[in-house]
């Protein structure tokens, strides 16, 4: 079973972790730097939400104290991490959220995920173990190194660049320790044909470099449904591009934006004109 603990986040709610430095780095993107909400995207009472990619329920949190009620869906395919993500609904979630272990992608059966206690929303089908992901990885662990207590960081300051890159990499290796995981799939538009879901206000996607594969799963039939989407895209500007094309085609007037926690990662949001919210 998952080592997780309990945390109290800034806001003073405690949550259980898996990692308390990655839950901190969650808490930022959602609670400080309001990531969903931008470039018009609204969360609104009586919405129908869909959560891909929820790890250990931050986003669910977040949503307790933007809307009173809606529909929340909740995907999660590490079954330690959904461990904890149901805990953390069990004792603060308010919106009758369903949660489901599985992951989506463009066909249903299995698949073996790398799975990060120390990391887990790094946790993904597609580990990226090229030098352009350990660069991302250590400049972003230096970038935080100047962010430590002040002695410690004055310290580090006056260190050669040898020495804190090769910090840097320890610090890396040991967030991403690794475990094989065996986890179910299924996909986008089979999900929505058994739970009967006609509209979705908001699609979050945050599936660590899955998310095309999910988008491969949704149906043409089953794309008007959707009113807003953000995406999370990691693999660099192409892609980013790609992935805005692709709602574009779809009918949706898109932005793009750097993950504020994560600068190297994307944000593109999608609103889908003339569809109106819900009414609550």
């Amino acid at each position: 079973m998952a080592d997780h603990r309990p945390f109290r986040l800034p806001n003073g709610l405690t949550v259980d972790s898996l990692n308390g430095n990655d839950t901190l780095m969650v808490y930022r993107d959602l609670f400080e730097d309001d990531c969903y909400r931008r470039n018009g995207v609204s969360i609104l009472d009586d919405d129908c939400i869909l959560d891909i990619g929820a790890n250990t329920g931050l986003f669910i949190l977040y949503l307790n104290g933007v809307i009173n009620k809606g529909r929340v869906y909740a995907f999660e395919p590490v079954p330690a991490t959904f461990r904890v993500l149901r805990r953390n609904v069990e004792m603060h979630d308010r919106l009758s959220t369903q949660l489901f272990n599985v992951g989506l992608s463009h066909r249903s059966g299995q698949a073996v995920f790398t799975h990060y206690p120390r990391m887990s929303n790094a946790s993904t089908m597609f580990p990226d173990d090229s030098s352009r992901a350990v660069r991302r990885d250590r400049d972003y662990i230096l970038e935080r190194f100047d962010k430590l207590p002040r002695p410690l960081a004055a310290l580090l300051s006056l260190a050669p660049s040898r020495l804190r890159e090769a910090l840097a990499g320890i610090v890396r290796k040991y967030y991403l320790k690794r475990q094989a995981v065996t986890c179910q799939l299924t996909t986008l538009s089979e999900f929505l044909g058994v739970h009967g879901i006609q509209r979705i206000d908001l699609l979050k996607l945050d599936a660590e470099q899955s998310e095309r594969q999910i988008l491969d799963g949704l149906a043409e039939e089953d794309w008007p449904k959707i009113r807003q989407m953000v995406v999370e895209v990691h693999e660099g500007e192409e892609a980013t591009d790609a992935m805005a094309a692709t709602l574009r085609g779809r009918g949706f007037v898109t932005a793009v934006e750097p993950n504020p926690t994560f600068p190297s990662l994307s944000l593109v949001f999608g609103i889908r004109p003339g569809l109106a919210a819900a009414s609550g």
